[in-house]
């Protein structure tokens, strides 16, 4: 029978532990946040690079999924291409063993070391700066994590005295990969291959968990992680699912290089960690059997992935949105010299103004090609966070303009910009409050209007004709004659919700009209050179 006070303590050390897990991944993304993002996205543009970013930021974050998630908001922000995303995603892997060496070590003494340190920075006021406090908190829940591995290790002390367990590693030394299976389905919760591998470990070193059995328990760990972020980003589409299901491969390639060595090696697993206990104690042997996992992921993964690439755009191809409104443009280390940042702004922003037209296209559906057709609200959505990322390009820009030719065209920029998050929001509210009305004459007029203008406006800005006049006369106040039609609506008898409708849509035309003459009063996107 395990004593009480036994089993409470183990429980209170697993309490401890995943509360300190989770204080050390808010702790590192308030010392990082921002700063590591930017780091990446300026220099992990190489294959070396990459790796070395990657591993660093592994080692900050402490989570290959984290890592993965970085990553996809680099992908997303434009910061990474899916290649450089790649390589830091699968060594992210490896900075992820350093907590697993680090609970190697005498772990509760450790801990109480940290939480000490913690003390003496309270006693003397030592961290009434942020920064000090952020650091307070990281040494604060690598304490927390560090004692509680110790009462598991000492709590779960008794459990290998208990009946069921000795049962239980009769039956897992007849069907090794029952150890296998554990560690899969634990990660699968958990969501973390290093909290299972550092859990493993602290149960072998109390003598719950025999060392072969550990380690298998960390080989399944390490594929249940691959499993989980694929899980986890189902609902993804296009690159950033590509990047999650990469990550499981790196996972995967890592346990289908090592489990063949475990198995087939001469005598079984049992001789070979008989020879590698001659020169490694049995916890360092346990991180470096993990450590050995992330590399050879990573080193495998690096080997294939040209040939993985095609695999992966198949399983997770690009939706159309994506393709249309992804930042071509807008380069990070631009922003340091406005003389280059600011043209490739405008040529955004001119990306941006080609697809007004096409914003009338759910009404269009007779005049354009229903495959290229993107529903009004995605589409939105999409030209929004593009505008969005424009405008952060432009601001950062601004920081580093020391010109007043520079400052003329900022504020160019800037008034452009605002133009356009009027243009798309009442194209949007416009294409919604006809959506569903059927074919209707006024409708169709000024559907068709509207595009006729958006298509002449957007000729000219680019500077392939100079329709500035013939504009000028189009978007000319046409107040009077929308006042008669919203009159002759009012004392139609036909369909109500039609007419309220329609109602509502000649405000917006009008609206929309001044709109395109403020952009066009802006002046040309064209670049300079």
């Amino acid at each position: 029978m395990i004593p009480v006070h036994q089993s409470i303590s183990a429980l209170a050390g697993l309490g401890l532990f995943l509360s300190g897990l989770h204080m050390l991944a808010v702790s590192t993304q308030q010392i990082a946040g921002r700063r590591v993002r930017k780091f990446l996205g300026r220099y992990a543009k190489g294959p070396l690079s990459a790796a070395m970013a990657g591993t660093l930021l592994g080692a900050v974050t402490q989570s290959s999924s984290a890592a993965t998630f970085i990553g996809i908001g680099l992908l997303g922000s434009g910061a990474l291409e899916l290649s450089t995303a790649l390589g830091l995603s699968a060594w992210a892997s490896v900075g992820t063993s350093l907590l697993v060496f680090l609970a190697a070590i005498n772990i509760q003494l450790l801990g109480l070391y940290a939480l000490g340190m913690v003390g003496i920075t309270s006693l003397f006021n030592l961290n009434r700066y942020k920064r000090s406090r952020d650091l307070a908190a990281l040494i604060f829940s690598l304490g927390l994590l560090f004692l509680g591995l110790g009462l598991v290790k000492e709590g779960a002390a008794g459990l290998r005295e208990a009946a069921w367990v000795v049962e239980f590693f009769k039956i897992s030394a007849e069907l090794p990969v029952l150890g296998f299976l554990i560690g899969v389905a634990i990660t699968l919760v958990t969501q973390s291959a290093g909290t299972v591998s550092i859990l493993a470990l602290t149960l072998n070193l109390s003598g719950v968990l025999p060392l072969e059995e550990a380690i298998l328990v960390v080989c399944g760990a390490n594929l249940g992680s691959g499993l989980s972020i694929a899980m986890v980003t189902s609902h993804l589409v296009g690159q950033p699912r590509q990047l999650a299901l990469w990550q499981c491969f790196v996972k995967f390639a890592g346990v289908i290089s090592l489990m063949p060595v475990l198995m087939l090696w001469p005598g079984g697993t049992s001789a070979l960690v008989g020879t590698l206990t001659q020169h490694l104690s049995v916890s360092a042997l346990i991180a470096y059997v993990y450590l050995v996992l992330q590399v050879l992921g990573a080193v495998l993964s690096a080997l294939f992935v040209k040939s993985l690439l095609p695999s992966l755009i198949r399983l997770a191809p690009e939706p159309l949105v994506f393709t249309r409104f992804a930042p071509r443009h807008l380069y990070a280390e631009a922003v340091a010299e406005p003389g280059l940042a600011l043209p490739l702004a405008r040529l955004e922003q001119g990306r941006l103004l080609a697809e007004l037209p096409a914003y009338l296209d759910p009404l269009r559906l007779g005049e354009v090609d229903p495959a290229g057709v993107l529903p009004n609200g995605e589409r939105h959505q999409a030209a929004e966070q593009l505008l969005a990322q424009i405008v952060e390009f432009v601001t950062e820009t601004a920081s580093n303009s020391r010109s007043d030719d520079d400052v003329a065209t900022i504020f160019a920029l800037t008034a452009r910009n605002e133009a356009i998050h009027s243009l798309q929001d009442s194209l949007h509210s416009f294409v919604n409050t006809l959506a569903g009305i059927g074919q209707q004459e006024l409708a169709t007029a000024m559907v068709e209007s509207l595009h006729l203008v958006l298509t002449l406006l957007v000729e000219t800005l680019s500077g392939q004709q100079d329709n500035r006049d013939f504009l000028v006369d189009l978007t000319a106040d046409r107040g009077d004659l929308m006042e008669g039609i919203r009159q002759s609506l009012l004392s139609d008898s036909n369909d109500r919700g039609s007419r309220q409708s329609l109602f509502v849509a000649t405000s917006m035309f009008e609206r929309l009209i001044w709109l395109m003459r403020q952009v066009l009063s802006i002046g040309d996107l064209e670049p300079q050179a």
